[in-house]
């Protein structure tokens, strides 16, 4: 009778540790290798900011035309905020994937759906600057015949050029995205079921 009862109980096994699993591996590396993209992506974002704001490029704006230097301006100060940001964001990535705290991995999911809108808003931001340009022209040649258009179209191509970079650098912030939620739920499916029963 004894005996029967006891065979009735169920021995609970510890699982295995989510870090000693290789797909918890797999997916730590592909974020590692997310975040190196982000850094490189945010250098980008810093560096085309400042070739935006660079003192020789701006003064030569400013010779034919006040409104797109300020457009140049405020579209490199955006570029260079994002940059910044993106460096910061990566920190916290690098210390979301060492830690494996969800409560830090779901702030850096966060952050990444921050900076992937901020992204997207200078994108769109620099392309309508460089679609405003074709008119500033018009406008210009009433008052100056003799302008240059080559001036007018390099800045128009510039702009649109870095503002469509811009936008699609920002949408490959969705993969880092999926790639945090999965290591949020390869956490969540360990320390969730820590034991499994066997009979």
């Amino acid at each position: 009778m004894h005996s029967q009862i006891e065979s009735q109980h169920f021995h609970y096994t510890t699982r295995t540790h989510v870090r000693e699993r290789p797909l918890h591996w797999f997916i730590v590396f592909i974020s590692y290798l997310f975040i190196f993209l982000l850094v490189l992506e945010s250098v980008a974002f810093i560096v085309l900011g400042a070739w935006h704001l660079s003192i020789p490029r701006l003064e030569n704006v400013l010779t034919f035309s006040d409104r797109i230097y300020r457009r140049e301006l405020g579209f490199g100060i955006l570029l260079v905020i994002i940059g910044s940001l993106g460096i910061l964001i990566s920190i916290i990535g690098i210390i979301a994937t060492i830690t494996l705290r969800i409560s830090v991995l779901k702030a850096y999911a966060s952050c990444l759906w921050i900076l992937m809108i901020l992204g997207i808003i200078i994108g769109i931001i620099g392309i309508i600057f460089a679609s405003q340009i074709d008119g500033y022209k018009d406008e210009d040649k009433i008052t100056n015949p003799n302008l240059v258009e080559k001036n007018y179209d390099e800045e128009k191509f510039l702009l649109g050029m870095n503002g469509g970079l811009t936008l699609f650098m920002s949408l490959t912030m969705l993969v880092g995205i999926i790639i945090v939620h999965c290591l949020i739920g390869d956490v969540n499916h360990s320390y969730g079921q820590s034991y499994i029963r066997a009979q």
